[in-house]
């Protein structure tokens, strides 16, 4: 045992001397904290708490730091009705006020958690910390999806494993009746050793987990529909949008999808003029765009696993596109145009006659797999069931508001001479890409009509503004036109090869029906100038990295399961084959001296190996301090053997029993063994004298009956 110098309280208890110690039991205080502080900051990153509220949360963790020293009857007193009044305030919550049952659940656990770190009396009390700090993390799983979460996770791991750890420590220590938390003192607790022994079991820990991840079947985001609201809406992509509603995100870098493309290209420069469609509009009230008459259809798989929307024209290239679209509060499944068919975990989604796709489920949108034929490049795509449009539809796409003539007037002014619809769609779109800046300063200066103040006033305006001009304009020389909401292609990552897309990127342009060819994109927005700066490379690498944990950890599923279990099979049936083949005697005989060669140079490497991993771990055995070796000696003479695997104080309680003469002097040289062999500084030398003397009394002769 170690010793310490100190003293005894008029209590009874021992209050060490010199420099403070570190007790077990202050070591485990600090690591339940910790653990309290670590699934609040879970909850803030998940968004389940507000700033607001994870501050008051955090003022409460201190006051209960302090709660010894401000204990009381007044106190005491208040803190019980604060409890009880906070108790029922938490099932009021629950039950009628929470937005969701998940927000209620994190509020209820931040009400127990408190509850337990003020009425703190026991083990068993710390204990049950550390558990609700534990479903804290999970209740922040269910929703986030930030790689922070690893940080918080393997933090949790690692004061999890050290707490436990402690844990055992204190309860053994009042399970064999020590007076107290200061008996179990030291400054271990918090050095390397101990420190380095809860960072190795963590690391197992987490391999163990890793392995059950990996082979447990997999549920998906099951928990998801305990919180109604994921993220934050997009405005742009609800069944209105006023003129300018892109004006406050097209300055957020927050990043909304991520695109990768399973099938290739591996480079961006083979899909110029890419975007990613949304959702479109077809009337225009003057003010803003509405989806006023889409006919919606209820689509089921497809017996090859996928929601197929349109045929393969083969006028363009067809992509697979692997989209991760973070929560933003909508319902529409993004892809490039044209769409021809989607892969998700919904048994149906929604498709309707403006080629808009949506799904309910908003684990499913999480990640997708989409199928698209790209416009080609250059020329116009060809499309046998583009007949003419009907009347009804003529009518449709042509609707306009009562507006300025000049309007009009402008956009038969500027398709003059034109070779055809297309060739006007073309000429108006390089009119207003030409002749327009591209602004977000989008403050209204007239009381005229946006538009007409957009052509003939500010001359300037966002790509929504550009996008209904160009519609108005086909619209006003008879040319079918829709309005249609997405984002750019934005910026690619190289270092994992995909885009980045941000909410800047939100985008406007316009699509065109001509006949025999079908909807063609038009975008008269000059927005490529006025794009945002991107990452810098270490942010493309964090970036990377943060779509490796949305792949292989928040949307690992079963069928990466048997995938991976697929490609073991194959790789073990590879192996037997190869070794059915290595016993060949003709392989035998070829390969035969350098197999021998190469397994001899394995085991004396081996060798080699193990003898300098013993030589560097081999420690010599303690040597026993002079006096007690003195001691033993004298005992063997008189029949008293220190035994096999017999600890000193064993020995001590045996020679005492047979020779009671001897205990007196046997005890305090069996003390300075304890101290010489496990304290932490050397006995002195008047210590090392007065033990001397004790072996000297025992080398004397019993007294003689």
């Amino acid at each position: 045992m170690r010793s310490h110098s100190g003293r005894l309280d008029g209590t009874g208890a021992f209050r060490p001397e010199g420099p403070p110690l570190v007790t077990a039991a202050g070591a485990f205080r600090v690591a339940t904290y910790l653990l309290a502080v670590d699934g609040l900051l879970a909850l803030l990153l998940a968004g389940l708490v507000g700033v607001p509220g994870a501050a008051l949360a955090a003022g409460a963790l201190a006051a209960s730091w302090w709660r010894d020293r401000l204990e009381l009857p007044a106190l005491r007193r208040l803190g019980q009705a604060m409890i009880v009044i906070a108790a029922g305030a938490s099932a009021i919550d629950l039950l009628y006020l929470a937005a969701s049952l998940l927000d209620g659940f994190v509020r209820l656990l931040l009400f127990l958690l408190l509850y337990r770190l003020f009425t703190r009396r026991s083990l068993r009390d710390a204990r049950d910390v550390g558990f609700l700090a534990f479903f804290m993390l999970v209740a922040a799983s269910s929703v986030t999806f930030d790689l922070a979460f690893l940080g918080i996770f393997l933090a949790f791991l690692v004061l999890g494993v050290w707490t436990f750890m402690l844990h055992h420590v204190l309860g053994e220590a009042e399970r064999v009746g020590a007076p107290g938390p200061a008996a179990v003192t030291g400054r271990g607790w918090l050095r390397p050793p101990f420190l380095g022994l809860s960072l190795a079991a963590s690391a197992a820990t987490l391999a163990v987990t890793a392995v059950f991840f990996i082979v447990i079947p997999r549920v998906g985001q099951a928990a998801l529909p305990l919180r109604a609201k994921l993220g934050a809406m997009v405005s742009a992509f609800s069944d209105h949008v006023d003129l300018g509603a892109f004006g406050e995100i097209e300055s957020d870098p927050s990043v909304v999808m991520r695109v990768r493309f399973p099938e290739g290209p591996a480079t961006p420069e083979t899909l110029p003029n890419l975007r990613w469609r949304g959702i479109a509009f077809d009337y225009f009230d003057g003010r803003g765009w509405k989806a006023l008459r889409p006919q919606r259809s209820t689509l089921t798989r497809a017996p090859g696993g996928q929601f197929e929307l349109k045929r393969y024209r083969g006028a363009g290239p067809f992509v697979t596109q692997e989209i991760y679209l973070e929560p933003i509060g909508t319902d529409v499944v993004f892809a490039a145009p044209r769409l021809l068919g989607v892969s998700l975990g919904a048994p149906s989604i929604a498709a309707d006659d403006m080629d808009d796709v949506s799904v309910a489920i908003p684990a499913a949108r999480l990640r997708y797999l989409a199928y698209s034929e790209l416009e080609p490049a250059g020329r116009l795509g060809r499309d046998a069931e583009a007949a003419p449009l009907d009347r009804r539809s003529l009518d449709r796409y042509l609707q306009l508001p009562p507006l300025p003539a000049r309007i009009a007037e402008l956009a038969r002014k500027v398709s003059a001479g034109s070779g055809g619809p297309y060739d006007a769609a073309q000429r108006l779109t390089r009119f207003l890409a030409v002749t327009y800046h591209y602004t977000l300063a989008l403050s209204r200066q007239t009381q005229l009509e946006p538009i007409d103040e957009f052509l003939f006033v500010r001359r300037s305006g966002n790509c929504e503004y550009f996008a209904s001009a160009l519609a108005v304009m086909l619209r006003g020389i008879g040319i079918p036109a829709r309005l249609v909401n997405g984002f750019q292609r934005g910026e690619w990552n190289p270092y994992g090869h995909y885009f980045m897309i941000r909410q800047r990127d939100a985008h406007s342009w316009v699509e065109a029906y001509f006949d025999g060819v079908g909807w063609v994109t038009l975008d008269p927005s000059p927005r490529v100038a006025a794009a945002g700066g991107g990452l810098n490379r270490a942010g493309l690498y964090l970036d990377a990295l943060r779509l490796r944990w949305y792949r292989y950890v928040v949307n690992w599923s079963l069928r990466d399961q048997v995938t991976v279990a697929a490609a073991l099979q194959r790789e073990a049936s590879g192996w037997r084959e190869r070794l059915r083949l290595a016993r060949a005697a003709r392989d035998l005989r070829r390969r035969g001296p350098a197999v021998a060669a190469g397994v001899a140079a394995l085991t004396v490497g081996l060798g080699l190996w193990r003898r300098q991993r013993a030589r560097r771990t081999a420690r010599p055995q303690p040597r026993l301090p002079r006096f007690y070796a003195r001691a033993l000696r004298v005992l063997a003479r008189r029949g008293f053997r220190l035994g096999p695997g017999e600890t000193a104080r064993e020995f001590l309680a045996r020679a005492r029993a047979a020779a009671p003469a001897c205990a007196a002097p046997l005890s305090q040289v069996t003390a300075g063994y304890e101290r010489a062999r496990f304290g932490s500084a050397p006995l002195s030398p008047s210590d090392l004298a007065e033990l001397e003397r004790c072996v000297t009394r025992l080398e004397q002769p019993p007294p003689r009956p």
